[in-house]
């Protein structure tokens, strides 16, 4: 059933490769089967093989039959040349008469094609495309004509080189946007490559697994990526996008590629190993810009505090000061008063207490004589010790 699915898948990218109007305008309704040939053809043989053409539509379709070389670009794109352009080409070698086949509405024409193999064909692989593409009615005008292809893969038997190898792995990192769904942004999307070059003279069907596990973070998973044809001497990816990628860490990765002789065998397997990581610095970034706005808040409510303090330590201020102005000016008008109340025992009293005034001013006058009499002799002492006994003497004399 998985084969089955495969060739299907690889059918369904061979239909309407010429550019234009979808099938439903153009009427095409026309399926193939088998989608992929695969024969061996030894030297200088000759063998007849059919392809059924199948017609689900409700009108006749006549369908032209022609034959092409392709190549198969590393990101999967089919390249198609006439006939011999690559040296790996068998388009020559296949013939059919008739050219075109008509098919009835709801009905299966089978379509028979020889194979005839060179006497001197070399060894290994050789391609090609028949492709089955609709023909205009007459009268009718058709802007774009649709087609389906199918692969035909001969080998050569001989000298047969089956050799592959993983020349790289690449995960893609992820260093700012999140892997996982958050609010208001965008999900990041990592994406595995195993990059396959086959080195040999036949083609290979490659299919792959990649495993991740984590160094440091959460998370482990298994991405497996379907089958594909690599023709001799060129490469191919086999890619896929992880669908539950992990959301935070680094992480170690193993890749292995496997084929083999056939479509069911795959018996060789190739490895290789690369690491990615996943470190959503958005999401710091909005960290940091929430505490920048935290800190900017915090400071002008502390300012603004400090605002408010100042401007009612400077209002308290102004009160003590509008009290104390208050308070003096009561004091100056109390104090003409009192003395004017006062006056008049001050005269009464002013005869007793003249006298005794007196009495105290020329005492005071006294002690101040005293004082300055002993500070001179004290200061002469000082500088004339010698003096000091005949002063003495003298006093006593």
């Amino acid at each position: 059933m998985k084969k089955l699915i495969a060739l299907l898948c690889l059918a369904t990218g061979l239909v309407l490769l010429v550019p234009g109007v979808p099938r439903a305008q153009t009427g095409f309704s026309i399926r193939v089967s088998p989608s992929k040939i695969e024969l061996n053809g030894p030297q200088a043989s000759s063998q007849q093989f059919a392809i059924n053409v199948i017609n689900m539509g409700t009108a006749a379709q006549t369908m032209r039959v022609y034959l092409n070389d392709y190549f198969i670009k590393p990101d999967n794109d089919f390249v198609f040349e006439p006939p011999g352009h690559y040296s790996y080409s068998c388009a020559k070698w296949l013939s059919m008469d008739p050219v075109n086949v008509v098919v009835a509405p709801g009905q299966t024409a089978q379509k028979v094609f020889t194979l005839t193999v060179p006497k001197k064909a070399e060894p290994g692989g050789h391609y090609a495309v028949i492709f089955f593409e609709q023909v205009a009615k007459p009268g009718q005008q058709v802007t774009a004509k649709g087609r389906i292809g199918v692969v035909t893969l001969v080998t050569v038997p001989g000298q047969i080189i089956r050799e592959g190898k993983i020349t790289s792995v690449q995960v893609t990192s992820s260093w700012f946007w999140p892997t996982k769904k958050l609010p208001l942004l965008p999900v990041k999307t990592i994406h595995a490559r195993i990059v396959f070059h086959n080195y040999g003279n036949v083609h290979l069907t490659v299919k792959g697994k990649l495993t991740y596990v984590p160094t440091f973070g959460w998370g482990a998973g298994t991405v497996t990526f379907g089958e594909i044809t690599v023709l001799p001497k060129t490469t191919r990816y086999l890619e896929k996008d992880i669908s539950n990628p992990p959301f935070l860490g680094s992480y170690k990765v193993h890749a292995e590629a496997h084929y083999g002789p056939s479509l069911d065998v795959f018996d060789t397997t190739r490895t290789g190993a690369t690491s990615f990581s996943i470190y959503p610095l958005v999401l710091v970034l909005i960290l940091l810009v929430l505490l920048a706005i935290i800190f900017v808040a915090v400071t002008l409510a502390k300012r603004r505090k400090a605002r408010k303090a100042r401007k009612k330590r400077r209002s308290e201020k102004a009160e003590r000061a509008e009290k104390a102005a208050l308070a003096a000016e009561s004091g100056e008008e109390a104090g003409p008063a009192k003395s004017s109340v006062d006056a008049p025992e001050a005269a009464e009293n002013g005869d007793e207490a003249e006298p005794q005034t007196r009495q105290t001013r020329s005492r005071m006058r006294e002690q101040r004589a005293g004082k300055g009499v002993h500070r001179s002799r004290t200061k002469k002492q000082r500088l004339r010790p010698e003096s000091r006994t005949g002063v003495s003497e003298g006093e006593e004399k």
